[in-house]
């Protein structure tokens, strides 16, 4: 084992790391503040504005299916350098756009292939800098995702309704340039060995029964998830909300998340990872159940909040540990990548098809059952995990030429 791991040195990555996910998450999961003044200013629907916000989650995660092996081959410090460069483009060029066609480009494939270039690479980084302490690591690094919500999303809808949505992203972007130089800095190629066949490993993997069921359950999570991401201050100030009670809503699951990234990752060493995460998707689903009998019941949306904060921080802190149970620290940015391509999916499908629900029914309804029934059909896809590695065969090696 290195004597670089778990070292003051590896939590110095992590603070890194935890940086960029303040930002990078903290940016995008405050697209519920723009909905309403984008989709006035551009007269667009429900479902043509939440496609902003799809194609961006979409480049979030499934860039990393091409991120994670990039990483492993370049290291993380490039990879969130050329994504910064792409992430504060994006939001200097969607705060000039005229149109929400322009805006899926600058905003969905700047900000989010921007923030795809170094989300899945540093999560890898992080975990394979620890073996004694990952999971606390991991925990930390989440939770970046979940304090830059909780700092982002009633700033930024503070920052609207002083300076208007363009002049926010121009905001937005100043304060990335200087976080993520940060999180350059402090990042670096963690002290592990890369597969020898990286690709033979990864297809591998792939063709495992426990990464199928990863792949499907982080899908549908990620659909559920993101109905309300995009949707709920929306729908809350639909129903008479405050708008400024109406965003903090948001806030309060990125701060529920950060008690469920470290609190839960910290008994993933005295309890079964594998059994925690199914827990906390199970937990997802009852926080969508109490979110379609809130209506204007600010008590029963805070507390829909703070479950699904809750369950959806321990289960995006807990996936990295799962993937090295089940398949080794090794070449993890690629597996890592792949896993969360599925979510990079879901995260397409849930605003576009919530959207399209809600503007076809004018309810709030159907978008909130759409997502408590994803969450249930991502916690039963789980079930057959359990915590033990995998056998991973690879294929085997050409034979020499006579």
């Amino acid at each position: 084992m290195s004597a670089a791991l778990d070292s003051p040195r590896a939590w110095g990555v992590v603070a890194g790391a935890a940086l960029a996910n303040v930002i990078g998450f903290g940016t995008v999961y405050s697209f519920g503040a723009f909905f309403d003044a984008m989709a006035a200013e551009f007269g667009s629907g429900r479902g043509a504005t939440a496609l902003v916000f799809s194609l961006t989650i979409l480049l979030f995660f499934g860039f990393g299916a091409i991120s994670g092996p990039l990483a492993d081959r370049f290291g993380p410090r490039t990879m969130v350098l050329v994504g910064a460069v792409l992430f504060c483009s994006g939001l200097l060029a969607t705060s000039q756009v005229h149109s929400l066609t322009l805006g899926y480009v600058t905003y969905g494939l700047g900000v989010g292939m921007g923030c795809g270039c170094w989300v899945t690479p540093l999560t890898a980084t992080a975990g394979a800098w620890f073996e004694r302490h990952r999971a606390q690591a991991l925990g930390v690094t989440a939770a970046g995702s979940g304090l830059g919500t909780l700092i982002f999303s009633p700033s930024t809808a503070r920052l609207i309704d002083a300076y208007g949505w363009r002049r926010t992203d121009m905001i937005l972007a100043a304060v990335g340039a200087v976080g993520l130089a940060v999180a350059a800095v402090l990042v670096e190629r963690p002290p592990v060995p890369r597969p020898t066949r990286a690709g033979a490993h990864l297809r591998a993997v792939s063709r495992t029964g426990p990464f199928r069921l990863l792949f499907v359950s982080g899908l549908l999570m990620s659909a559920a998830l993101y109905t309300p991401f995009t949707f709920l201050v929306s729908f809350a100030k639909q129903d008479g909300v405050p708008a400024a009670r109406a965003a903090l809503l948001v806030g309060l699951i990125g701060a529920s998340s950060i008690g469920g990234r470290l609190g839960l990752t910290a008994l993933s060493g005295r309890l079964d990872p594998v059994r925690m995460y199914q827990l906390c998707l199970g937990m997802q689903a009852v926080a969508y159940l109490v979110w379609l009998l809130a209506g204007s019941r600010y008590a029963l949306l805070v507390t829909f909040a703070v479950l699904l904060g809750i369950s959806y921080g321990g289960f995006v802190a807990l996936g990295p540990e799962v993937v090295i149970r089940l398949f080794g620290a090794s070449g993890l940015g690629a597996v890592l990548g792949l896993v969360y391509f599925g979510s990079g999916i879901g995260g397409f499908i849930g605003p576009v098809v919530g959207g399209a629900l809600a503007d076809a029914t004018g309810t709030h309804r159907a978008p909130i059952l759409f997502a408590m029934v994803a969450a249930a059909l991502a916690t039963t896809a789980t079930l057959a995990l359990v915590d033990r590695p995998v056998e991973v065969r690879l294929d085997a090696e050409p034979a020499p030429a006579r």
